[in-house]
């Protein structure tokens, strides 16, 4: 559940600096005054301001405001009765236009232990390796890459991923899963697409309509592993899949470089910033939107749509005997021709057991 950039008091990033896709939306657990209507009025009214005056998708703009004054006559409205409860039917309301938009409200009279309870993404990056959970050589010499968020790219970072993409260099085909990441920095899309594109390849710009400007996002000259320009790559998806998670699957899927497995993602192309509304009230407002120069859109609200739909659950056994098989093709070596053959049963024989025990179940 993560999002492209975020700026706010505790963790500020120039643009030049970073480009990130990060959200998240955080309520405190406990309940507090009630709200009245004068000041969810006088929110909802700085809301629409914030949003006029900042938000990229421009020609969205009438209908939110139009959404939002008739919010003001919905149970919704005139049934939330804490600080918590008006911001989160805010935010509900304004992510059925853009999967960023988020509304947070925090007591000026919580503890500072309270205020900073929720470990900020980056940190959890940066302390759990990066994101990566899981590198393993699968049978068949099939590289396998699980992990949950895309690093804030510096030294510390790359070294990581350097390691990773190490690994599995000599692999003879990628699974990257993706099914459980939230995003993160586009920086770390850019780094680690260079190792299966050509120098300077295009693969996404960001404009910003703060400044009116656009900023392309190319594949980097050189990388510490050499590249492999024709190793088959298979992305796995899950609607879970958010921001620079489905920016890289949808780089990559319309660069024809890799082939997607799994579920639709989530939805969310465009990068965010928080504003102050008043009564300790804030916003995240997307100011920013990716443009994909092939596409020339991106996968906002509708998400990355894989090659091939498969459950979750089942994503990766469909991935694996599509990477076997097709490895299989260019191999001649016969130990690996047989254990392929080994692994291809195997994975054949679990799929049927588990379509016989949903056939009971039912």
């Amino acid at each position: 559940m993560v999002g492209y950039y975020q700026a706010n008091r505790g963790y500020k990033m120039k643009i030049r600096d970073g480009i990130f896709f990060v959200g998240f939306v955080i309520f405190s657990p406990l309940v507090h005054a009630d709200i009245s209507d004068i000041d969810k009025t006088n929110i909802l009214d700085s809301l629409k301001d914030n949003i006029k005056q900042r938000y990229v998708e421009v020609n969205k703009i009438d209908k939110i405001s139009s959404a939002l004054e008739k919010f003001k006559t919905s149970p919704e409205f005139t049934n939330s009765q804490s600080q918590e409860q008006f911001a989160s039917v805010l935010t509900s309301e304004l992510q059925k236009f853009d999967k960023h938009f988020t509304v947070q409200w925090q007591s000026p009279h919580e503890s500072q232990n309270n205020k900073t309870n929720h470990e900020p993404w980056f940190a959890k990056l940066s302390r759990k390796n990066s994101g990566f959970n899981r590198i393993e050589i699968l049978d068949g010499n099939i590289g396998y890459v699980d992990f949950w968020g895309f690093d804030a790219l510096s030294e510390r970072s790359k070294k990581i991923a350097k390691g990773v993409m190490g690994f599995v260099s000599n692999a003879d085909a990628l699974v990257f899963d993706l099914r459980k990441n939230g995003g993160g920095s586009a920086e770390m899309v850019q780094f680690i697409s260079s190792y299966f594109l050509k120098p300077n390849t295009h693969l996404n710009s960001i404009y910003w309509r703060t400044t009116d400007t656009t900023r392309e996002f190319l594949t980097f000259d050189n990388v510490s592993v050499p590249t492999k320009l024709d190793i088959p790559i298979y992305i796995l998806t899950s609607s879970d899949t958010f921001s620079a998670a489905e920016e890289f699957a949808y780089n990559l899927k319309h660069l024809k470089r890799a082939t997607l497995v799994g579920e639709t993602t989530k939805g969310g192309a465009n990068p965010w910033q928080f504003y102050q509304l008043g009564n300790d009230f804030r916003a995240g407002i997307p100011i920013a939107k990716s443009i994909n120069p092939v596409t020339k859109t991106n996968w906002e609200t509708v998400g990355v749509k894989p090659h091939i739909e498969a459950s979750r659950e089942h994503a990766l056994n469909v991935a694996y005997k599509l990477a076997l098989n097709e490895v299989k093709k260019s191999t001649n070596d016969k130990h690996q021709i047989k254990e392929i053959d080994s692994k291809l049963v195997e994975l054949t024989s679990n799929n049927s057991l588990i379509a016989t025990s949903t056939s009971r179940a039912n």
